[in-house]
């Protein structure tokens, strides 16, 4: 791993190796910066000349992959984890709102006049991750002298994905050709229940993977079943319900491609307009493919990804056996008020016991960030790239080792990577 440095202005200057770092650091010549990535500023003057960089931003609708390469070496590679939880937060935020309208609570001012949507609007869930895969690249722009920053934009051909053998007229027409959505169902299942097949009674439209659970309401996840097997289902998928033949025909979720597709866009735009259209480029997808493939011969990851992008086609570099994991997290708590009829304040300290939210902490031998504290009992301890619970301990068996920083816990993992073809893919033309 190299050691980033900056100029005595401030400035990023190509990286050095970790030895000379230590000889800057040892003889007072330089100083600490950043921890992670190790990041030291010099003392004295020096030139700024540096060589291009180039990075590569692999967007994507949980996981961005960033990588920079400059005469063929890899200097940074990362996976970093975005935002899952912003539509649940809004969606608890407006029952909250909602419940309170009823209530003899505080006086909330009207809002009527806030409800115009500019042009270039996304929801808030997407301009999130829009705005951290942004920031993201301006994080590693601070470090290493950008010359140039590739984007992989893709466009996703939802029918194919979900049939790949479609093609002339039912390409064009698709599935509801000439029905409505209810009358398309009965038919498809001839007027029975699709679990007990029970017919002559009333039918409901029931979800294979409930809406609760991240399901859609598309045609492919509806299906016809009676009063009586629909309340037995409940929450559960078809499959756990026991019948794992029906919920095959669930077809491939287009969630994440609609995700990306949304925020391609705005991500270039804003790139460009903070570093200058001249820098940015766009890559395609059948591009990263092949370099990735049959010049790179790298397995599939986002980290994989972001390196076959910043390359130009038929370089060759070979990755880093370290990888940085950035996770982005909350900056605070703003919730005001809680209980049944709101009329408790939200006791929300800076410190538990000395200790923050989402530090990043070792017990039991793991490794996690603190997720949840109380103040009497022990502390939720999570995985950084999954966010899963790990363990609950008392805080005096808990080990820091570093602090969340601009947003996010950075951590360095090590990422292995396989030698030789995976798969196979032709050039572009």
């Amino acid at each position: 791993m190299k050691v980033f440095v900056l100029s005595q202005s401030g400035k990023p200057l190509m990286p050095t190796t970790p030895r000379r770092a230590r000889l800057f650091l040892k003889t007072h010549r330089a100083r600490v910066v950043m921890r992670e990535p190790f990041t030291i500023q010099l003392r004295f003057e020096t030139t700024t000349y540096t060589q291009p960089v180039t990075v590569g931003v692999d967007t994507g609708s949980h996981t961005v992959g960033l990588a920079a390469t400059a005469n063929r070496e890899v200097l940074f590679q990362a996976e970093m984890h975005l935002h899952t939880d912003i539509s649940g937060k809004l969606t608890r935020r407006r029952q909250y709102r909602r419940t309170r309208r009823s209530r003899k609570t505080r006086y909330r001012a009207a809002r009527w006049a806030n409800r115009r949507r500019c042009s270039g609007w996304l929801a808030p869930s997407l301009r999130a991750s829009a705005d951290a895969t942004v920031k993201a690249v301006r994080f590693v722009a601070r470090v290493l002298p950008i010359g140039q920053f590739n984007v992989e934009i893709g466009s996703f051909d939802t029918q194919k994905m979900q049939n790949p053998e479609v093609s002339g007229v039912s390409y064009q027409q698709g599935q509801l050709q000439g029905y409505l959505l209810r009358e398309y169902l009965l038919a498809r299942w001839q007027r029975q229940c699709a679990y007990c097949h029970t017919s002559g009674v009333p039918l409901q439209v029931e979800h294979l993977i409930p809406t609760s659970r991240g399901g859609s309401d598309r045609a492919s996840n509806l299906v016809i079943a009676c009063d009586a097997c629909n309340k037995r289902k409940g929450s559960r998928t078809a499959e756990e319900f026991g019948f794992p033949a029906i919920q095959a025909q669930a077809r491939v979720p287009l969630k994440g491609a609609a995700h990306v597709s949304s925020i391609k866009t705005t991500v270039v735009q804003e790139l460009a307009q903070q570093f200058g259209a001249e820098q940015v480029a766009v890559r395609f997808g059948y591009e990263t493919k092949y370099q990735r493939i049959q010049v790179l011969h790298l397995p599939k990851s986002h980290a994989n990804d972001a390196v076959a992008i910043a390359c130009a086609v038929g370089e060759v570099v070979r990755p880093l056996t370290v990888a940085y994991q950035l996770r982005c997290v909350p900056r605070g708590n703003y919730q005001q008020y809680n209980g049944k009829h709101s009329e408790h304040k939200v006791w929300a300290p800076r410190k538990v016991k000395g200790w923050k939210l989402y530090e990043l902490v070792e017990a039991k031998g793991q490794i996690g960030y603190i997720g949840g504290r109380r103040l009497t009992g022990s502390f939720v301890i999570k995985d950084v790239m999954s966010g899963k619970a790990l363990a609950e301990v008392t805080p005096r068996k808990l080990l820091r080792l570093a602090r969340c920083v601009h947003g996010w816990i950075i951590t360095r993992v090590p990422f292995p990577h396989v030698d030789g073809k995976v798969g196979g893919a032709s050039y572009p033309s």
